[in-house]
């Protein structure tokens, strides 16, 4: 049978990938979220933070250390309502915490209620109390994100405690729209004041009841529909958030009920500027990685799952069964071909086994040839490029000029003085610092790499690797064919 018959094309997007859960997840990433102390999840795009946020999703909580999940996606969330919660005579490093912490017992409080409900658990007098009131405030037992901002609570007068019956206020008081809380400065007063008393009855409730149930939230795509020229506020909004995290972790008459696990890209983390960052990288954080063993693993988890019935597959060999050949050019092994042109990431590798699946044709041995191998390069320099293109378009705009530079440049190795001569073309009122900083950002990024003991390494692949500026570059072979680089001229060296 050939292979196209048997092997799919795999969905680029955790979201979309519907057979997630039976082939990826063996990664020590989700016990260490569910199991230590660590909170905070950190990763390059498309190194399975998303992947990870759907495991905790979709997974039974006996799997999960006995975690309940909420699972928020923010990649529509309208960030300017965000503002709105926005304590004025509050510090900066503390401006948005309460707004934070509002939301996540809105949810959290929501979810303990459904758990003792499902597990026929009475609720006592507090709770039923805080049952009526999400019902009425938010119109929703389980509130989303629009309907926590957008609710009812601005419009009302006051905030009744458990003591008063939640039958006391109208439930016809319509909600309020961002347009009209923006324009109302007493509107947002009001806002504030009665979302965040009901934050100290919800939080109240909350460690009150919680007995031995344990809620994990897991918030995504928090670096999405960020508004261009806003981006210094979001990052505030982020540092809020990072230290709520942190101050739930910290609460020992919290933390073992309650865990808050942002998603984060680890450039975005690191631009962040507040107290203690890298301490809390040390002691908090799970930083997604991948080396070639790993992404071969878990590659052939696709293969085993659709390996039709009475094919013989070689466990040693892992993703290089679907090939008729065990190595290629200058005796290399087929899967590290395929990882030299990644930046060492999952949706690297999905990729480029896609764009080998289409270059197939079918043969006597039913499997991909070395060739298709080969012709698949230069379809996945495109795909690798548009990848930078949208990793970085919003957080970094000029992105897209300095590839430019290196496409200029002409060949994969270079020096400073040639990437001097053509950044300055590009960009003819930068200074040398930002020449040296553009340089840097394509290095920290495995754009370009450097040799270390005689072999082109990248950031990816050996993350200690520090750039001498002094030494040879070199252009990542996976833009090599988007760039239209050749390997040299004819009296540089290689």
């Amino acid at each position: 049978m050939d292979i196209k018959n048997w092997f799919p094309e795999f969905q680029v997007s955790a979201e979309t990938d519907e057979d997630l859960q039976q082939y990826f997840f063996k990664l020590p990433e989700i016990k260490e979220i569910t199991n230590s102390r660590s909170w905070l999840v950190l990763g390059r795009k498309g190194m399975g933070k998303t992947a990870i946020y759907e495991h905790l999703k979709k997974a039974e909580s006996k799997d999960l250390n006995n975690y309940n999940t909420i699972c928020i996606n923010f990649s529509h969330y309208p960030w300017p309502a965000h503002q709105l919660y926005k304590e004025s005579l509050a510090g900066e490093l503390s401006a948005y915490q309460k707004s934070w912490r509002y939301l996540f017992f809105v949810k959290a409080l929501s979810k303990l209620i459904e758990i003792k409900e499902l597990k026929n658990e009475s609720l006592n007098k507090e709770l039923k109390w805080a049952k009526k009131y999400i019902d009425k405030i938010y119109g929703n037992p389980d509130p989303s994100l629009t309907e926590v901002i957008f609710s009812k609570i601005g419009r009302l007068s006051s905030i009744g405690g458990p003591s008063v019956e939640v039958d006391d206020f109208s439930a016809d008081i319509g909600e309020v729209s961002f347009e009209d809380i923006a324009a109302d400065k007493q509107l947002q007063s009001k806002l504030r004041s009665n979302a965040f008393t009901l934050l100290g009855y919800f939080e109240k409730i909350f460690k009150d009841n919680c007995n031995e149930h344990k809620i994990l939230i897991a918030l995504d795509q928090l670096d999405e529909n960020w508004l261009e020229g806003e981006i210094a506020e979001y990052s505030k909004v982020l540092i809020n958030l990072v230290n709520v995290c942190r101050n739930i972790a910290l609460d020992s008459n919290l933390s073992k009920n309650l865990k808050v696990v942002p998603f984060l890209r680890t450039d975005i983390y690191h631009s962040l500027k507040f107290n203690d960052k890298n301490k809390l990288l040390q002691d908090s954080a799970v930083t997604i990685s991948w080396d070639s063993e790993s992404l071969d693993d878990m590659y052939f988890e696709r293969i085993k799952k659709y390996a039709p019935e009475g094919m013989t597959l070689v466990e040693s060999d892992k993703s290089a069964n679907l090939f008729g050949i065990s190595f290629v050019r200058q005796g290399t092994p087929v899967f590290k071909y395929i990882t030299r042109r990644s930046f060492f990431r999952p949706r690297d590798i999905i990729v480029y086994f896609n764009k080998i699946r289409d270059c197939h044709v079918e043969n006597s041995s039913g499997l991909y040839t070395s060739q298709e191998l080969y012709d698949a390069d230069r379809e996945a320099s495109t795909s690798a490029y548009n990848e930078l293109i949208d990793e970085w378009s919003n957080q970094f705009p000029k992105i897209s000029a300095l590839l430019t530079v290196l496409q200029t440049i002409q060949v994969e190795t270079f020096n400073y003085s040639d990437f001097s001569a053509k950044y300055d073309s590009e960009f003819p009122n930068a200074s040398d610092g930002e020449k040296r900083e553009h340089l840097a950002f394509l290095f920290d990024n495995s754009i370009i790499g450097q040799k270390k003991q005689g072999r082109w390494e990248y950031i990816s692949s050996t993350p200690n690797l520090k750039m001498n500026i002094e030494k040879d570059f070199r252009t990542h072979h996976a833009l090599k064919y988007r760039l239209h680089l050749i390997e040299s001229r004819p009296n540089q060296s290689v």
